[in-house]
């Protein structure tokens, strides 16, 4: 017999956990640590890849200090990362329970945070408190992904994919100027590419995004003869198209596959040749090298050839259909206008919270922030406010357990809305190395007021202040920005939108 003790620290973190414990008596009590909670209690069958360890510890008689035995090499893990900024294992967990006959004096949890990331640097609030708390959630989301030293996918795996990668550096360039978690990323990847096509054709957007939020020109020259690997030329046909057929590369499209709306694939298809296009207009950004124009110029034609039927973009050539995705990455990419990709905003959200990166930018980019907007203040089933209504306060892998039974609580990939909102709603975008032109373009829909700070590379910031089309914003030094048609230079200016 004895007591339970029950606590909430409020949001999840990896992190360790040492205990101050008192006992009458030597006695075995059970402890428990967990991320998902149920009927006031931690859930020790959450299911899938939520985080839930029990263990018995013995106690001697009086006071006992004790780290929680998180396993070295845990169960629920494939052989990922641990973390550099931990002597111990980490796990992500939210609740604590203990059980047994003894008294909890105190709990400490050991909260691993990047010491790069500083809370205040980044500022958002505005007139509506739904898009205010997607905000926070993605924030802390990008601040407590970051405790590997690299951008991983999640506990389940812990370690880095290019899909993941993108959309956690825009999150994290939006809240933290630091270059060198990105960085060590990318020399990752660049060493250990993953399966997905997309997601090896995204590594020269990625490194074209690193560049314009750094200006780290030394680490973009050392890695340029393997993102020319990462064009996947010896997969293109005659016809100028991206033919791949085995197990590395694959084309995936999205995830998981039931996010795919019901894709056609064929021996070639659209999303990836799309993919391709950014991937090629990227290095021509890097390099200047005027023929990756050229050869993106060459594929757009081709796609548009080859899957352009009736002025709807179709998922493979021969195909009928066109999913949601057939519609988003050819305007995402600039192959398409927004005519021959109707239908975005009829379709919703139907697609991942990986795909909501692409859908939500490419509707904000293309006068469709009204409902884009919707999209990210929505409490419905697929939204970021009912990932918080399930009980995570890190963003998922999935829009619920239903959609992924396997997923985990603690994936920074479903944290897009922390970049979205930064780079489309306050429209804040980088135009050349280290942030040093940038333009600002808000797409607020109806949000009235909104108030942002953004770090910058050099110890710098932005600031706006927006009501109602008006804007008061802060260029810092060594920085110039387009804005309202007009180029401004450092010191506080008044624009109308």
């Amino acid at each position: 017999m004895g007591n339970t003790f029950f606590y909430d620290f409020g949001k999840a973190a990896f992190a360790t956990l040492d205990m101050v414990l008192e006992t009458d008596s030597p006695t075995v009590i059970e402890a428990a640590v967990g991320e998902c909670c149920k009927n006031g209690k931690i859930d020790r069958d959450p299911g899938g890849w939520r985080f839930v360890n029990i263990q018995q510890i013995p106690l001697e008689k009086g006071t006992v200090c004790c780290r929680f035995p998180l396993p070295k090499r845990p169960p629920w893990r494939k052989g990922g990362l641990t973390s550099p900024l931990a002597e111990d294992e980490i796990a992500p967990f939210r609740y604590v329970e203990v059980s047994g006959k003894c008294r909890v004096k105190s709990l400490q949890r050991n909260e691993i945070f990047p010491a790069e990331f500083h809370d205040e640097d980044a500022v958002f609030h505005s007139s509506n408190e739904k898009l205010d708390r997607v905000w926070e959630f993605c924030k802390y989301s990008i601040k407590a992904t970051a405790a590997f030293g690299l951008f991983v996918d999640g506990e389940r795996e812990r370690q880095p994919y290019e899909g993941d990668a993108f959309i956690n550096q825009l999150g994290w360039f939006c809240c933290c100027a630091d270059g060198k978690i990105p960085r060590e990323t990318i020399d990752y990847l660049l060493h250990t590419p993953t399966w997905p096509t997309e997601w090896q054709l995204l590594m020269p957007v990625i490194a074209r995004d690193y560049l314009l939020y750094t200006g780290d020109h030394e680490s973009i020259a050392r890695w340029l003869p393997v993102l020319q690997d990462r064009l996947l030329d010896k997969w293109v046909g005659s016809d100028k198209l991206l033919y791949t057929d085995s197990r590395n590369p694959k084309d995936i499209i999205d995830w998981p596959a039931n996010e795919r709306d019901n894709y056609e694939f064929g021996a070639t298809n659209l999303v990836p040749n799309c993919y391709r296009v950014g991937a090629l207009q990227a290095m021509a950004e890097l390099t200047g090298n005027n023929s990756f124009t050229e050869k993106a110029q060459a594929l757009r034609l081709a796609i548009r050839e080859k899957m352009l039927v009736n002025g709807t973009f179709v998922d493979s050539p021969g195909s009928n259909h066109s999913a949601l995705h057939s519609k988003i990455f050819p305007l995402y990419f600039g192959i398409g206008t927004p005519q021959e990709c109707a239908g975005i905003v009829k379709s919703g959200m139907a697609c991942s919270v990986y795909g909501a990166q692409f859908l939500l930018e490419a509707m904000f980019r293309n006068g469709m922030e009204k409902a884009a907007m919707e999209l990210l203040t929505s409490d419905k089933e697929r939204s970021w406010l009912n990932m918080i209504d399930q009980g995570s306060t890190i963003t998922m892998e999935a829009w619920s357990n239903d959609d992924k039974p396997n997923q985990d609580w603690n994936h920074a990939w479903g944290a897009a809305p922390c970049n979205l909102i930064p780079r489309c709603a306050a429209g804040i975008m980088p135009l050349a190395p280290g942030m040093s032109r940038f333009s600002v373009t808000p797409h607020p829909a109806d949000i009235k007021e909104f108030f942002i700070r953004m770090p910058i590379a050099g110890n710098r910031f932005i600031q706006m202040e927006y009501s109602s089309g008006n804007a008061q914003i802060t260029i810092p030094e060594n920085s110039s920005a387009i804005c309202g048609g007009k180029e401004l230079f450092p010191g506080v200016h008044t624009v109308k939108f």
